[in-house]
């Protein structure tokens, strides 16, 4: 019996798997070996029978730089992100950075909140009450308005605050 994997394939036979799909195809020869592969899985080897190389006219650059960078500084020259942004990913990931940004850009929130505090601080007695309503960052501004430490948690602010309205009066 002759080994049929020895013979060259033939497209009249009927082509195994997906194979019959190309069998009418024109190509530049055959794509796929029919010998059987001596690799474990079975995996058929296929091999091109002309030259692959690229025409000496083609050149072929890469670009070295990383794609992140490279698509930041693309983004940049388009003014697509402003420089906070690319100096924020620049410096890597922060526990407040998305903070520092909103600083910066005054969001009428806090805009809201500065104009408050400057009407309240025109009343040197607040309520107790009115400090536990105030923000950390309002209780901290108060505080260097009036030339003391912005530092602690909201209790020790408020209490500072007390102390220096209460010696006020």
């Amino acid at each position: 019996m002759e080994d049929s994997s020895s013979q060259p394939f033939d497209h009249d036979q009927t082509a195994p798997g997906a194979s019959k799909f190309l069998s009418d195809l024109p190509s530049r020869g055959h794509l796929s070996s029919t010998i059987i592969s001596s690799n474990l899985g079975g995996m058929r080897v296929y091999i091109c029978e002309h030259n692959t190389s690229p025409p000496e006219s083609q050149h072929i650059k890469t670009d070295q730089q990383n794609i992140l960078i490279r698509s930041l500084m693309l983004n940049n020259n388009k003014g697509g992100s402003s420089s906070k942004d690319v100096k924020a990913a620049a410096e890597g990931p922060r526990k407040r950075a998305a903070e520092k940004v909103m600083d910066s850009s005054g969001s009428p929130k806090k805009a809201n909140t500065k104009n408050n505090s400057q009407s309240e601080g025109s009343s040197s007695s607040v309520a107790e009450k009115d400090y536990h309503s105030f923000t950390v960052e309002r209780l901290r501004a108060r505080l260097k308005e009036r030339g003391l430490s912005p530092k602690g948690k909201k209790d020790e602010l408020i209490a500072r605050l007390k102390c220096v309205n209460e010696s006020a009066e």
